[in-house]
């Protein structure tokens, strides 16, 4: 798995935000959809762990995994385990996981680094226990008409879609179908509004991480680049700079039978 924004100590902060960003969202999907208390809980492509300790909080589960790929993320998230919850290096396209199946398995923002989502849900259902749920949310849409932010965001889908991968995964989840062991029980859009600073701030964090990129280099000049960041600098450095940007958050939840 290649995942774009990197696992550098400046991935670390970007991910720190966006964990504030988006804990109200993400924790109203734990609460509508969990109506039993998990025994194990994993958090799939966890990075240093403020997703999984979330879901350990959220839903009071006796155990909460996180599992990632990047040793990085995974030395820092153990520095944060506890009697509850846990860290494991390990690819989350591979499976069996190392914990054994789980009575719900969460992912955030995963499946647009993936090439073939819908094969991923499949692999993911094998190591769920019966009525066990595998919540997932990705980004249906984002409304924005800030110049500096549309920029941006069209640099990152022209990327990602290079890599054959999708910013906007949300659709995908929507048209997943129903199979004998899988059975949608959630299938909805939130939408949350995010300040201008906060965006800016993510947005510009992730452009440290890619900007070197070769799609990136061979396809927009040094000069476009280094006005974006001075852009969005210039944004994430006015605490009090409203909000105008929009997210449409696709939260689908499954449950095998």
């Amino acid at each position: 798995m290649q995942y774009l924004f990197g696992d550098t100590d400046i991935a670390v902060q970007r991910l720190k935000v966006l964990a504030q960003v988006f804990s109200d969202t993400t924790r109203a999907f734990f609460l509508d959809a969990a109506v039993h208390k998990p025994r194990l809980a994993l958090d799939l492509g966890c990075g240093p762990g403020y997703s999984t300790h979330l879901l350990a909080d959220i839903l009071q589960c006796d155990r909460a995994a996180g599992l990632d790929n990047s040793e990085h993320f995974i030395s820092l998230a153990q520095q944060s385990k506890t009697e509850q919850v846990s860290f494991y290096l390990h690819d989350i396209t591979s499976v069996p996981f190392p914990v054994g199946p789980g009575d719900l398995l969460f992912c955030r923002f995963l499946l647009t680094h993936l090439k073939e989502p819908q094969g991923m849900v499949a692999k993911w259902a094998t190591q769920l226990q019966p009525k066990g749920l595998l919540l997932m949310e990705e980004t249906e849409w984002i409304d924005t008409k800030k110049t500096v932010f549309t920029t941006y965001l069209e640099i990152l889908r022209a990327m990602l879609e290079h890599q054959s991968n999708n910013l906007y995964v949300g659709p995908i989840l929507n048209g997943l179908a129903e199979t004998d062991n899988l059975k949608r029980r959630i299938n909805r859009v939130k939408s949350l509004q995010v300040s201008t600073q906060q965006a800016a701030t993510m947005f510009f964090l992730n452009v440290q991480a890619w900007k070197h990129q070769p799609f990136i280099q061979a396809h927009y000049s040094t000069k476009t680049i280094s006005q974006l960041e001075k852009n969005l600098v210039t944004l994430a450095e006015q605490p009090d700079s409203g909000t105008e940007i929009e997210w449409g958050m696709r939260q689908v939840a499954f449950e095998r039978v």
